[in-house]
């Protein structure tokens, strides 16, 4: 209830989105996590900042209903969020991500710093090399498995060392580590079952391009050009190092840091009404 939806025509088909608050508040896109997951996981965050903000969520490429081919680099992201904006009509427009989507609205910034408004990273993946915070997550979330868990998961690495290629087997790993991005353990995070994009033969992933451009310094060296309103919130019990938030939050002259106490991965569903509250400060101190 109360969404529209829109297409938006870009090289290789469509990049679909769904609007919500139209003529509300300050024009916003919102980026997911991932990368290569369904942007539903964003949906209860659209409906935390309900009011707030005219809030466009698209799906980004690589899942339905979204067009399936084309590169999947960090620049062909960028340049289909522009895309979305472009049809939009909007000159400038606020970037709200989470983990790899507020790493991609740094990128967005960098890139075109002309079309920002501002940037509200949510538990960020970092800009720092060599891997932002990445290898740390995947330690985190393994150690805090149960043994049945951790016992599962191992049977399912061992498929994969044997050659099992199965798209089926990467959904149950990243299923069975899911109850890890949750503050207390196993509590229920939605959406339940997450959709996974499959990989393409002959285009890299998302990742490979994210490593290339952290070995090359192109946030490192793009966020303190930035003149922009900032604000880096996480969840202190984040699976992704909150260090990853805060060094990267250390690169943008005046950004703002706030720390969600009780919370881990997804903040917004752990401690409700945090990140609205917080948002509606940023918006309101920004004019």
């Amino acid at each position: 209830m109360g969404f529209t939806s829109l297409t938006v025509p870009v090289p290789g088909g469509e990049i679909f989105a769904t609007r919500r608050g139209e003529g509300e508040g300050p024009p916003t896109l919102l980026l997911h996590g991932g990368p290569g997951i369904g942007a539903e996981q964003l949906v209860s965050l659209v409906e935390e900042l309900d009011g707030l903000i005219d809030g466009v969520l698209p799906q980004q490429r690589g899942l339905e209903p979204s067009t399936l081919v084309g590169p999947r680099d960090v620049e062909t992201h960028v340049a289909d969020a522009i895309a979305v904006l472009d049809q939009l009509g909007w000159n400038r427009a606020w970037l709200v991500g989470h983990a790899w989507g507020a790493h991609l609205g740094m990128h967005i910034a960098v890139a075109h710093p002309e079309r920002v408004t501002g940037l509200i990273a949510l538990d960020a993946l970092g800009a720092l090399p060599p891997d932002g915070g990445s290898g740390a997550l995947v330690q985190n979330l393994v150690a805090r498995l149960t043994a049945d868990e951790r016992a599962a998961l191992d049977a399912l690495m061992d498929r994969q060392a044997q050659g099992d290629d199965d798209p089926a087997l990467i959904h149950q790993v990243f299923m069975t580590l899911w109850p890890s991005y949750s503050f207390i353990h196993g509590n229920v995070l939605p959406p339940q079952t997450l959709r996974l994009e499959l990989p393409l033969d002959d285009e890299p992933d998302t990742m490979t391009s994210v490593r290339a451009h952290l070995e090359a310094g192109t946030l490192e060296r793009g966020l303190p050009t930035l003149d922009l309103p900032a604000l880096f919130l996480f969840g202190v019990g984040d699976p992704l190092p909150p260090s990853a938030s805060l060094e990267t939050a250390g690169l943008i002259r005046g950004a703002l840091i706030q720390p969600v106490e009780e919370a881990a991965h997804f903040p917004w569903l752990e401690q409700p009404g945090v990140v609205r509250t917080a948002v509606e400060a940023m918006l309101r101190e920004a004019g």
